[in-house]
C-alpha cells in the first residue's frame, strides 16, 4: 500500500475519480452537454497538473502526461459509470445559480 501512495500516477487516478463530485458543485444543469464536457475535462486536467506539481514530478514529462491523462480518464469514467446515475443531478440542481433557460 505504501508504494501505491508514493506513485504519482496512482494519485492522479484516485483524485481524477473524485473530481466529478467537486465538479458537480460548479456544473449547471442548463448548460449544454459540450460545455459541461469541457468544464469536466478542464477541471480534471487541472487536478492532474496539481497532482504532478504536488508530487514534484513536473520535470518528468512521461509521468506528468500519464498522470494528467489518468486524471481526465478516471473522471470521465467515474462520472459516466456511476456518478451521473446516483447523485450528480440533485447536487448540480442544488448548487445551480439560476433557473434553466436564464443563462
Amino acid at each position: 500500500m505504501n508504494d501505491l501512495l508514493n506513485d504519482t500516477e496512482a494519485w492522479g487516478l484516485l483524485l481524477g475519480a473524485a473530481t466529478p463530485w467537486a465538479t458537480a458543485l460548479i456544473q449547471q444543469p442548463h448548460w449544454t452537454k459540450p460545455v459541461r464536457a469541457v468544464v469536466g475535462a478542464v477541471a480534471s486536467g487541472i487536478v492532474g497538473v496539481i497532482t504532478v506539481l504536488a508530487r514534484g514530478d513536473i520535470a518528468h514529462a512521461q509521468t506528468a502526461l500519464t498522470t494528467i491523462a489518468l486524471a481526465i480518464t478516471a473522471s470521465k469514467t467515474f462520472y459516466d459509470g456511476l456518478w451521473q446515475h446516483v447523485g450528480a443531478g440533485p447536487l448540480e440542481r442544488a448548487t445551480s445559480k439560476s433557473t434553466p433557460g436564464t443563462w
